[in-house]
């Protein structure tokens, strides 16, 4: 059966995630049971990164691959969409996008990964008063906040609005500006304990609060879907558009790690580990933070920028080969910690970290067998972290 689209004879109403990932976009229609009743994706521009840091993408492209994808999911729909009675978006978190007077991009989007906001970042974390609320999350190279503070110093009183991801497809799919989820906004400088901005950074930053969007909790209605989007992707008119959560968050919960006491790991690009707590787990070196639970609970979690990305290099069609020969081989004969790029962010932070080997490949086969134990490595730090 196709990825692209599937059909079934299902009357029942349905809902529809939309994922705006880096790559592409994906939308998923599901019944109240779970049941996959049709999906499909559209690519996106790949990210431009320099080796200055910076990472961007072009935001004006993430409606039309929405839009088309939407079409072709509520076009496979027994009803032809008629049967969506709410949709939300997810994304990457930390990616914004500057907007003026008509809420149009004044330039690229600043991806999730881009680090021109570090010095800012480093300037708000010494002022000691951007821990979240005791979240324990330092303001770390990447965090949003630094990225909307240089928005404001780059296009000054053009400036209107910053949005994350899902509040500039929401402003597409309702017709009007929208709420952010609490979940988006958390590296942008929201304090889920308290429930607003962390307004003493950003007065002391002198960034007007007024920049940013009002926030709400995931799964509370953000606006109805609007004339003409309702005719360009199929939804129909007045279906609710509900505020979503970042992909990690969204992630989470799709493998029912979702009550207190259930954790779940990600081998991805990189490695990721999250869980839920009744209370609030900190953790000072700010590897370790916490998102807010939708019921009020926490999510816990960290994310490495170890993972997949170290067999980036390996042919596709060389993977199963070389996996059936590091079975074969038993234990590396070297340590690896496959980190494929400068900093660290979880199960410890360092700007500064680069990957290293302690000892001397055996040869293709032996590498390759160092890498995933090297990932399996961090895993288990990273297990020993969140216990402790």
């Amino acid at each position: 059966m196709s990825s692209e689209s599937r059909r079934t004879t299902s009357r029942a109403p349905a809902v529809i995630g939309i994922d705006v990932a880096t790559a592409s976009v994906r939308v998923l229609c599901v019944d109240g049971q779970g049941n996959v009743l049709a999906e499909a994706r559209a690519d996106l521009p790949p990210p431009v990164r320099t080796s200055a840091g910076t990472s961007e993408q072009d935001a004006r492209s993430w409606w039309p691959a929405v839009r088309s994808a939407l079409r072709r999911t509520t076009s496979a729909l027994p009803r032809g969409g008629r049967e969506v009675v709410a949709v939300a978006v997810s994304a990457t978190s930390g990616t914004i996008v500057p907007t003026g007077r008509d809420g149009e991009p004044l330039g690229p989007a600043l991806m999730y990964d881009d680090r021109r906001g570090a010095a800012i970042n480093a300037e708000a974390d010494g002022l000691g008063r951007v821990r979240w609320g005791g979240l324990g999350m330092s303001v770390g190279p990447t965090a949003a906040l630094g990225r909307a503070v240089w928005c404001l110093r780059v296009y000054g009183s053009a400036l209107r609005h910053v949005l994350h991801t899902p509040e500039f497809i929401g402003r597409e799919l309702t017709g009007h500006p929208v709420a952010t989820d609490w979940s988006h906004a958390l590296k942008s400088g929201y304090d889920a304990r308290a429930g607003e901005w962390a307004h003493e950074a950003f007065d002391a930053l002198d960034f007007p609060l007024g920049l940013l969007p009002s926030v709400g909790a995931p799964a509370t209605e953000a606006g109805v879907v609007g004339r003409v989007a309702a005719e360009v992707t199929g939804l129909p008119e007045g279906c609710s558009v509900r505020l979503g959560m970042t992909d990690g968050c969204a992630g989470q919960i799709a493998t029912g790690a979702v009550v207190p006491g259930r954790f779940v790991g990600v081998v991805g690009t990189t490695y990721v580990l999250k869980g839920v707590s009744e209370c609030l787990v900190c953790d000072e070196a700010g590897a370790f933070y916490s998102h807010r639970h939708p019921e009020g609970w926490w999510l816990p979690g960290g994310a490495s920028n170890t993972g997949g990305e170290c067999l980036a290099g390996v042919a596709p069609g060389r993977l199963p080969v070389l996996d059936a020969a590091a079975g074969a081989w038993g234990p590396a004969s070297f340590v690896r910690y496959p980190l494929c790029r400068e900093g660290e962010r979880f199960p410890f932070v360092s700007g500064v970290a680069r990957g290293f080997e302690v000892g001397c490949s055996g040869g293709e086969v032996d590498a390759y067998r160092a890498a995933l134990e090297g990932v399996a490595f961090v895993e288990r730090l990273a297990l020993e972290r969140v216990e402790g």
